[in-house]
């Protein structure tokens, strides 16, 4: 994969959350899951270095795990950036597999930079959990107030606030 395909993860957000009928903040993910068959836990035996994996069973039961040790905000984006994997790259190899046995090492963390599927899942992730349609709602309140009503970190908001600064104050 080249480049980031912006328009292509703005129209999978939109279907995600229009199949899993998502019509008010916040977003939830354990529906999205469910609508998908997907089986959510929250696990604290996690290596720190992962915060969340999607991964299927040998019997074809796909689970979403995150790590219960992390704050919510954090559960909820990297639940989210999975996601954007599971929708967008399904099927896809990127290299080496990272499993619970195999977890990134803070070294390849901070030298890789982001290659274009990691971008992706970062945007899903931002558009998902704060979707356009549910932010224009809430256009005239502070970030931190939308921080609370989208269950995420006001960084997450800041950003999704400024990606859509034209189509909110037109």
């Amino acid at each position: 994969m080249g480049e980031v395909r912006y328009p292509f993860v703005k129209q999978m957000v939109k279907k995600v959350l229009r199949d899993s009928k998502i019509v008010a903040a916040p977003v939830d993910l354990v529906a999205i899951l469910t609508k998908h068959g997907i089986e959510y836990e929250e696990l604290d035996d996690l290596p720190d270095s992962v915060d969340a994996m999607i991964v299927e069973d040998g019997d074809g039961q796909t689970h979403a795990m995150v790590n219960a040790n992390h704050h919510p905000h954090r559960q909820r984006f990297s639940l989210a950036h999975e996601l954007g994997h599971y929708f967008l790259h399904k099927g896809a190899s990127f290299g080496e597999s990272v499993s619970i046995d195999n977890p990134p090492s803070g070294e390849e963390i901070i030298i890789n930079t982001k290659s274009p599927e990691e971008a992706e899942a970062d945007f899903f992730a931002g558009e998902l959990l704060v979707p356009l349609e549910l932010l224009k709602a809430e256009s005239n309140k502070q970030i931190p107030h939308l921080s609370k009503v989208f269950a995420v970190s006001e960084q997450v908001v800041s950003i999704a606030v400024s990606r859509h600064m034209n189509a909110l104050f037109k």
